[in-house]
């Protein structure tokens, strides 16, 4: 595979991309590049099988854009994820991070990569978590999810 020199592609803490030539909007472009996004040892790039680019994220590549309620059949609720790449998944509860900053992230894509919430999607999260003894839980799944905050 060849690494293309000198393009570099970034991803802002806002979720921007930007290259060279400057800031990357069309929807389409967005939506592939995000396809073909890989990370390795902490290092993402766009690979398409010829070519690989690199690209430096600033936060994280996805943003987690709202949350919507799934019922199940048992009367619980699965939250569903929307991503900023248009794709929609379930919460996987176990990888929610409270950050020192208070903001929120998540694994997503089969735990392949981080997502944070933006502001709207951590207030439609807030309506799902409580307070016991001094802990914070999230209620999906039909479970009580015990909430981690990073130290770092």
């Amino acid at each position: 595979m060849k690494e293309k020199e000198n393009i570099e592609i970034t991803i802002d803490k806002n979720g921007n991309w930007t290259s060279p030539y400057g800031e990357i909007k069309h929807p389409r472009v967005l939506k592939y590049f995000s396809k073909i996004l890989n990370e390795k040892d902490g290092e993402y790039f766009l690979s398409n099988g010829l070519n690989k680019v690199k690209v430096n994220v600033e936060a994280t590549p996805f943003f987690v854009e709202a949350i919507r309620e799934k019922k199940n059949k048992d009367g619980s609720t699965t939250l569903i994820l929307i991503i900023n790449d248009g794709t929609e998944e379930p919460l996987d509860p176990s990888s929610i991070t409270i950050l020192k900053d208070n903001s929120v992230i998540c694994r997503i894509k089969k735990g392949k990569f981080w997502a944070k919430f933006t502001l709207s999607a951590y207030w439609q999260l807030t309506e799902h978590i409580f307070e016991k003894d001094g802990k914070f839980y999230l209620k999906t799944h039909g479970k009580n999810w015990e909430l981690e905050v990073s130290n770092d």
